[in-house]
């Protein structure tokens, strides 16, 4: 049987960009043009990233609505077109964004006191200087528009996106303006959009599915059903091509074998797809992927702005068949805009200015050289950079944006807005965000039972390990000293091991706790009760299990009463020193900050205590240290329980050593007061309650007001 003919099959390909960079312009032309209304390149393209093929759907053609209303902005779609990605009536209004004039300087690294005193001492020393990072930039994308905003290392593409989002832009010194359909919307931009960042922030233990059910359960809105938040699921399995590793573990490179570089990115743009934000920002998306993967993003992203999305990203070398995908380009060089318009009319911008591409060269790896600097021949590059920003903003073109920018800005900031009047930064109360995230946390722990089984081998070998050291004491006249360094190595191990692993867990997350907070996700407040609520059980039966080991081992009081009394002191101990790593944790920019500080900030605190120092030998400028040990009012809760009932034991002293008869006497060497009991777990309580509290405000004033990037 004879088939028919198809040049297009018979002709030789290797690879995807072989049918266009291995083939002169003319025969492209003339058989099969690479254009978005080309239904075969589009159909080979979608096979070659493994995509499900739309018969008889023109690429690149807008959906066109069925009823529209002019008052709310409200677009609804034709339910027989095939181009939408959602089977759910979402109802997002179109879009623009603008951005005015926008400066951003940063500020030198030597600075305040470094500055004065490198200035002073060492005069022939060069102090750096503020660094200009964006000139002055402006432009536009609106609703249906893929905007790639392209331009060499250093060209200034990551702090305009930064700008752009309100997304923690450091400490640079930001002038110009932004605005969403002529509004301001500083922070709160992520109520109309969703942000694609270059770092992979994840919880590892989890699956795929239950990333995205987390996500759908907190992120839609209220009025949408469960059956209709599982559907959206689906949809982005299926959309990003996600099926087959719907049940696979994030995963953690070196430690939790998961999902590949391509997969967990195009988990991340999933996860802000799925809430159908009518303006979307994504940083290098195709960045670390391989040909095929990086056209599945490029491609979701092409169908996005087919339904009428503003989608802007920063892009790192595209492919030839990538590079066809945008609508728009913006040219970065060195913090100055060297071309802004449509990807077709860049080419004709550069040819007047004498910059020829070759035949069959990719344009977009010509642009980012033309606007490089050659480290050879820097001034020569630095003059044609400055040329091409110069010429551009001469040109009709950057005036007729200027003007188009320039009627958004325009616009009585304070009027009502019809279209965010009603949008709302958290779409689920809080006693839903705290239930979710008390399910994503259990989640984790439970798929983590190594570390947790570690965590109780450590406490049974540390509790062997005292309690042999201090096996069946007697009570004489040594067993004051043994037996309170017995009680205080119980404190040091509670005190030591909690603070350290809160810190350590707090400091772990921050990452992701800002950018989930930043996407309006989860309040601040549900998000630190739910990791308390999750660390505490799991921490009480450590130290349990550590503590009874050494309490019948050494031959402490014999009495079960005594003993859990005991656990109940150290269980306030370890509150409060939940609170304090937890303090250091939220205070601290990077893990290793955090373990840094554990030791500076206990040791004084432990030597202020009194066991290891006479109280009355402390001096005056630091004996508030005393008044705020918990191990202090801890030691002396636990010496009290501990020789309360002990009413005599043989007195055969040594030399000049004080002879011991009963419990009593021991308090009364160690300088310990029975009437203190009630004030020390009153204390001890006020302390756990006062360290929860500024745990919790620091959190939510760096949320709200910490400016450095993560």
């Amino acid at each position: 049987m004879n088939e028919p003919k198809n040049n297009f099959r018979n002709y030789p390909i290797n690879t995807l960009g072989d049918y266009i960079r291995q083939n002169n312009s003319a025969w492209r032309t003339h058989n099969y043009p690479n254009k978005q209304h080309d239904l075969d390149w589009y159909r080979y393209l979608r096979q070659q990233a493994n995509l499900p093929v739309q018969h008889d759907v023109l690429y690149g053609k807008r959906r066109k609505s069925k009823v529209q209303s002019q008052t709310q902005g409200t677009v609804v779609y034709d339910d027989d077109d095939d181009l939408g990605i959602s089977k759910i009536n979402f109802t997002s209004p179109p879009v623009t964004l603008t951005w005015l004039d926008l400066k951003a300087k940063a500020p030198p690294e030597d600075k305040g006191i470094k500055r004065t005193i490198t200035k002073a001492l060492c005069p022939w020393k060069a102090v750096s200087q503020s660094t200009m990072l964006l000139e002055g930039v402006s432009g536009i994308a609106k609703p249906g528009q893929l905007v790639a905003i392209m331009g060499a290392s250093g060209a200034g593409k990551t702090t305009l996106l930064n700008i752009l989002t309100n997304r923690r832009p450091g400490t640079l010194k930001i002038e110009g303006e932004v605005r969403v359909n002529g509004t301001n919307m500083g922070r709160n931009i992520n109520r109309v959009s969703g942000y694609v960042q270059q770092e992979e922030l994840f919880i590892p233990s989890m699956t795929t599915r239950e990333h995205l059910h987390f996500h759908a359960m907190l992120r839609l809105n209220h009025d949408i059903s469960k059956d209709q938040r599982i559907a959206r699921i689906d949809e982005m399995l299926d959309l990003f091509n996600l099926n087959k590793v719907e049940n696979t573990v994030i995963g953690q490179p070196g430690l939790i074998k998961g999902l590949s570089g391509g997969e967990k990115r195009r988990l991340l743009f999933a996860s802000e797809v799925m809430i159908d934000p009518p303006l979307l920002f994504a940083d290098e998306p195709t960045s670390g992927l391989d040909g095929s993967m990086a056209f599945t993003i490029c491609d979701a992203m092409r169908k996005l702005c087919n339904q009428g999305k503003t989608i802007v990203c920063t892009i790192h070398q595209p492919s030839s068949e990538i590079f066809q995908l945008f609508d728009t380009l913006y040219l970065l060089a060195e913090g100055r805009v060297a071309y802004f318009g449509s990807r077709k009319k860049a080419q004709e911008f550069f040819n007047t200015l004498g910059f020829e591409a070759p035949n069959n060269y990719n344009l977009s790896d010509f642009y980012i050289q033309t606007l490089s600097i050659l480290p050879f021949d820097k001034e020569k590059s630095l003059e044609r950079i400055q040329n091409i920003c110069d010429t551009y903003e001469r040109s009709s073109f950057n005036i007729q944006y200027i003007d188009e920018i320039q009627k958004y800005h325009s616009i009585d900031d304070d009027q009502p807005n019809r279209i965010f009047d009603h949008s709302s930064k958290y779409k689920t109360n809080i006693f839903n965000q705290f239930r979710w995230l008390l399910w994503r946390l259990l989640i984790d722990m439970f798929r983590n039972p190594f570390e947790f089984r570690l965590r109780i081998l450590v406490s049974i070998i540390l509790g062997l390990i005292l309690g042999f050291s201090f096996l069946n004491l007697k009570y004489d006249q040594t067993a004051s000293q043994n037996m309170s360094s017995v009680l205080f190595l119980m404190i040091l191990d509670v005190t030591f091991m909690v603070v350290q692993r809160n810190a350590d867990s707090m400091s772990r997350q921050s990452p992701l706790f800002f950018k989930e907070h930043d996407d309006g996700i989860y309040r601040t407040i549900p998000y630190y009760i739910s990791k308390v609520i999750v660390e505490l059980p799991i921490t009480a039966i450590d130290i349990f299990l550590s503590i009874t080991i050494i309490y019948w081992m050494a031959n402490l009081y014999n009495s079960a009463r005594r003993f859990f009394i005991l656990q109940g002191i150290l269980l306030l101990c370890m509150l409060v020193s939940m609170s304090v790593g937890t303090l250091i944790g939220v205070s601290s920019p990077t893990p290793t900050v955090a373990s840094a500080l554990v030791v500076p900030i206990l040791i004084p605190l432990l030597v202020a205590s009194g066991f290891y120092i006479k109280t009355n030998s402390i001096p005056k400028w630091l004996i508030w240290l005393h008044y705020i040990s918990w191990p202090y009012y801890t030691d002396e809760l636990l010496s009290i329980n501990q020789w309360a009932d002990v009413k005599s034991f043989d007195c055969n002293p040594m030399g000049n050593t004080t002879c011991l008869r009963n419990g009593d006497d021991v308090l009364a060497y160690y300088n310990f007061k029975k009437s203190n009991y009630n004030r020390n777990i009153g204390l001890l309580v006020l302390l756990f309650g006062v360290g929860q509290l500024l745990s919790i405000l620091i959190l939510l004033l760096r949320t709200k007001f910490q400016r450095k990037t993560l």
